[in-house]
């Protein structure tokens, strides 16, 4: 017998549930996730340089595979990570933020993936009393929106809104009128601290300005929660497990935190009625096994080794030198140079020239990289994640800001993300930022 109209159960109450890295789950107990996000499950990221430090089970991403939609909020390896997917399948339809440019559409659609781009500052149901809206930001990142009957979800991950956006973020919480949970990154992902001069590290922020930030951000948001997110990752290359003793950890978060928001630990799981929550513990954390680990971050380590640098990769190296080529000579006259293996390549912004040098003390600072993986950034037009794999030095040579070098490669990835390409995509692109960042309406969602 059917249940009378109007006395139908209830549904099951939403759970929310991070996992992996910037992986969220939104679900109910006992069903399959509505909703998942950035899956990095398996392996690692960055030429083997950053590993989860807490990988999900088999069973737990049989479960997330069977998810009908996963929304990837932006095109970083550790958030849109490709084996990951391969292992999640193709059963579920994964989402795009509208950024200016959308080569991963056709990316996942070559590779036999359903992939659509969500329209940007709308709400779309997903499910009873659940839905998503994506807002698009200047800097090729999205955040994400869920509406849920009990709570307002704030998918942040690295995005780093700019004060108009985070007033309209605010704007429309306050209308929504929900308790809201906060998720963002709280830990370097970038070279603030892989600079060096003759005294060592020059440190660009130290991990209290970073659990600064986020407060900031909880209180400016009136976030009732913060769940640390998108920073679950460990650096295990001999060239980068250095940067472990500059990562924002949770003791640190602990430590510092002076915002309003409850404070939860990574790996939460929170009943979205109640709010009641149940974490990990570290020890009960999944790394992946040490030899494992060893095997493959030798393996290359060896081929980083015999790599060999050709004219055509000097010459592509070059060439997206050449996009800046006036700005750069403007920031850096006496030029800059490249460490790579043996070869020593110096950039000379104003005859726009990238040439063997054997002058050590020449320019302004030396970039340290792998051959290899200098050969397969510029092959696959990923230049400016150098700047994030936690192996890449900066070596100063004279007084310097640092914040110049860092700003070299925020220029790149204008070129990396195909900004360049046409003066109508450098035009769109300009659009695009401008109308989600200073003329940023947000919608409350129907019903």
């Amino acid at each position: 017998m059917t249940d009378p109209v109007g006395q139908r159960a209830a549904p099951p109450g939403l759970m929310l549930r991070t996992l992996g890295h910037a992986c969220l789950a939104l679900y109910r107990e006992g069903q399959a996730p509505l909703l998942a996000t950035d899956p990095w499950l398996v392996g690692s990221v960055y030429w083997r340089s950053w590993w989860l430090e807490n990988y999900p089970t088999a069973e737990e991403v049989d479960w997330l595979a069977k998810s009908p939609r996963i929304y990837v909020t932006h095109e970083h390896p550790d958030h849109f990570h490709m084996p990951s997917i391969r292992r999640l399948g193709s059963g579920p339809a994964y989402l795009f933020p509208a950024l200016a440019e959308r080569g991963y559409l056709a990316y996942m659609a070559g590779h036999g993936y359903h992939a659509e781009a969500v329209p940007p500052s709308r709400w779309q149901a997903i499910g009873e009393g659940v839905s998503i809206l994506s807002v698009p930001l200047w800097n090729d990142d999205s955040m994400l929106l869920v509406d849920t009957p009990s709570a307002l979800i704030l998918n942040l991950n690295d995005a780093k809104p700019a004060p108009p956006v985070l007033r309209a973020l605010r704007h429309v919480a306050d209308r929504i009128a929900k308790p809201r949970v906060l998720l963002c990154s709280y830990s370097p992902a970038s070279c603030v601290n892989s600079f060096l001069d003759e005294t060592g590290i020059v440190s660009l922020k130290p991990s209290k300005d970073y659990v600064d930030y986020v407060c900031r951000l909880c209180d400016t948001l009136a976030a009732d929660f913060y769940l640390p997110f998108a920073s679950q990752a460990v650096f295990e290359r001999r060239d980068s497990d250095w940067a472990n003793g500059y990562r924002t950890r949770y003791d640190d978060l602990r430590r510092h935190w002076r915002s309003r928001a409850r404070l939860l630990p990574p790996y939460t799981t929170l009943d979205l009625t109640n709010f009641t929550h149940l974490s990990l513990a570290p020890e009960q954390y999944r790394p992946l096994e040490r030899a494992r680990v060893a095997t493959l971050t030798g393996r290359r380590a060896g081929e980083e080794e015999a790599a060999t640098l050709s004219a055509e990769d000097v010459a592509g190296l070059e060439r997206k030198l050449n996009a800046f080529r006036w700005l750069l000579w403007l920031f850096f006259p006496r030029g800059f140079a490249f460490q790579l293996g043996e070869h020593r390549l110096h950039y000379d912004g104003l005859h726009g020239r990238l040439q063997d040098s054997n002058f050590s003390k020449r320019g302004d600072f030396v970039v340290v990289a792998p051959k290899l993986t200098m050969k397969e950034a510029v092959r696959n037009n990923h230049v400016s994640e150098l700047g994030i794999s936690m192996f890449v030095r900066i070596r100063l040579l004279r007084r310097l800001d640092p914040r110049k070098v860092y700003a070299l490669f925020a220029l790149l990835q204008v070129d990396d993300y195909g900004h360049l390409a046409s003066p109508a995509a450098l035009l769109r692109w300009l659009a695009r930022g401008i109308r989600y960042t200073f003329a940023l309406r947000l919608p409350v969602p129907p019903g």
